[in-house]
């Protein structure tokens, strides 16, 4: 299941071109896109996906400085980045993640 609505959200972020955008409107797009919303983001694939993507002692500040310990909709997530520079950085990550390969 996971692999597959994660297949999805790549998917949807690469047609979206959410990582062409300027940073307050990819969060916005990705806040209302209906495979965030439906994809769960743990703080395990949160990690896992911030340590794919980014130097791994940036990864894991960013990831500590977040305190993200709970799971939720990245939806969500994208949604409370827009007020939260920390957060909009670990959103911003996760759709570099997502648009690569």
């Amino acid at each position: 299941m996971m692999n597959r609505s994660l297949r999805k959200l790549r998917e949807a972020v690469k047609v979206a071109r959410l990582a062409d955008m300027p940073v307050a409107k990819a969060l916005k797009v990705l806040a209302d896109m209906p495979e965030a919303r439906t994809f769960r983001l743990t703080p395990e694939v949160l990690r896992w996906m911030l340590l794919e993507s980014l130097p791994e002692q940036y990864a894991t500040f960013l990831f500590d400085q977040a305190g993200y310990r709970v799971e939720m909709p990245l939806a969500d997530l994208a949604y409370f980045a827009r007020y939260d520079e920390i957060l909009a950085d670990l959103a911003v990550s996760v759709i570099l993640y997502l648009d690569k390969e």
